[in-house]
């Protein structure tokens, strides 16, 4: 064989080293190249209603940690404020912002003096004392009419996902408020036992009923709806001015004779209803399947002229000093986790507390969602399916009633002799 030259070697040597470079090239591993991190829930940026502000979650997680406390102005749901409403928004806060926080609930069943203090507050420029205000829709107008209120509740609020699950009845006043309840209005109980002969408001002039009537404390939006349904049941317009005359008239000459107290006192209600004084009350429906289920025969009477829908309204007043709580209280007012108690099984359990704080189905897919033992009997006390909330209220003129709430009571005052 012929023996290679010398540049011939060189060129072989040359061609093996390369092969072997090239070879090592295929087998090792090289690095990925760089590659955007996939956006974690700290980098979602969420606009801000109030404050006018786009902030991540983290920033937002910040912000609430500040806060730290919000005060809340709502009705006293029969005791459970601080047994289940105070610990399931501190748990629901936490599940969702890892934050611990203080909340003060004003339980109330006097709803004009939180209204009167929010407007104080607002006139004179300072800080709503209140937070959230979640009370009877007439003092939602009045809030409303003087420019007191923040326009936060809307679809869309990235702090407020919930509206985007629920019927769109409760979402009428949107950006200003949203009805969180669809049970709630101004109606007849009833003790069966004693009175199951009624069936309007007329009845309530019946000398039968003489010492065993309970009606509103003039002067309260209660009282006002008393007398709007009482107008509904005469065939009278409210808004006449000659009409609720006769309406007063009437209410004032032969109702009144029969009544054996006036108050606003859920407590005292309950006791008078339990103890058999009480045999009809012009208060809130919810109340009768509370005191039913407790085996006391009370019943809600729904007149076939139609009842007045007076349900609560949650808002958030200007200048709250923790506006981001209080976007965030609404999305839990607005949660099944609020209105079904799903962490809280003992108030699942328990058919007093369940019927005392559940009042809102959301939309009528969350059936499924309900206790079994109340699913039989839900269409007699709830409007199911929701559509049903058209037929069953009428819904008034609540800036009409609101202004003449205060005229018409010192009418009736006049006229029944009530110093």
């Amino acid at each position: 064989m012929k023996a290679l030259s010398r540049i011939e070697a060189i060129l072989i040597v040359l061609l093996v080293v390369v092969s072997i470079i090239a070879v090592y090239g295929w087998i090792k591993p090289t690095p990925s190249a760089p590659t955007t991190p996939t956006p974690t829930e700290a980098e979602k940026l969420y606009y801000v209603p109030i404050l006018n502000k786009w902030m991540t979650y983290s920033e937002l997680v910040n912000e609430i940690r500040k806060e730290g406390k919000i005060t809340i102005a709502d009705w006293t749901y029969g005791g459970l404020v601080e047994t289940y409403h105070v610990p399931a928004f501190k748990d629901y806060v936490k599940k969702k912002y890892g934050v611990e926080i203080e909340v003060s609930w004003v339980g109330t069943q006097e709803p004009e003096v939180i209204a009167s203090t929010v407007l104080m507050s607002i006139s004179t420029g300072a800080a709503s004392p209140y937070d959230v205000v979640a009370i009877e829709a007439p003092y939602f107008f009045r809030a409303l009419k003087a420019g007191a209120i923040a326009p936060a509740v809307y679809l869309g609020n990235p702090l407020m996902r919930n509206l985007e699950y629920i019927n769109s009845f409760f979402l009428q006043y949107q950006p200003y408020g949203v009805i969180f309840q669809a049970i709630d209005t101004a109606g007849l109980l009833v003790n069966t036992e004693k009175a199951g002969w009624v069936k309007d408001y007329r009845d309530l002039a019946d000398p039968r009923l003489k010492g065993h009537v309970l009606l509103p404390t003039p002067g309260t939006v209660h009282f006002a709806n008393f007398l709007v349904n009482l107008a509904l049941a005469m065939g009278k317009d409210y808004k006449n001015p000659s009409d609720m005359e006769e309406v007063i008239k009437f209410a004032a000459e032969k109702i009144h004779q029969n009544t054996l107290r006036y108050t606003v006192s859920e407590a005292e209600i309950m006791e008078l209803l339990e103890r058999g004084e009480a045999w009809v009350v012009a208060w809130w429906w919810y109340l009768a399947p509370v005191e039913a289920v407790k085996g006391y025969p009370i019943s809600r009477v729904a007149q076939p002229q139609g009842s007045v829908f007076t349900p609560g309204i949650a808002w958030i007043p200007k200048n709250a000093q923790h506006p981001v709580l209080a976007q965030i209280f609404i999305d839990f007012l607005m949660s099944v986790d609020f209105w079904f108690a799903l962490d809280y099984p003992q108030y699942r359990e328990s058919k007093e507390d369940f019927l005392m704080l559940h009042q809102n189905l959301l939309n009528d897919t969350n059936f499924e969602l309900l206790p079994d033992w109340i699913k039989p009997m839900y269409a007699s006390i709830y409007p199911y399916p929701l559509d049903k909330m058209k037929e069953w209220y009428i819904i008034p003129d609540y800036s009409y009633i609101e202004a003449h709430t205060e005229e018409w009571s010192s009418e009736y005052n006049r006229l029944a002799g009530i110093g």
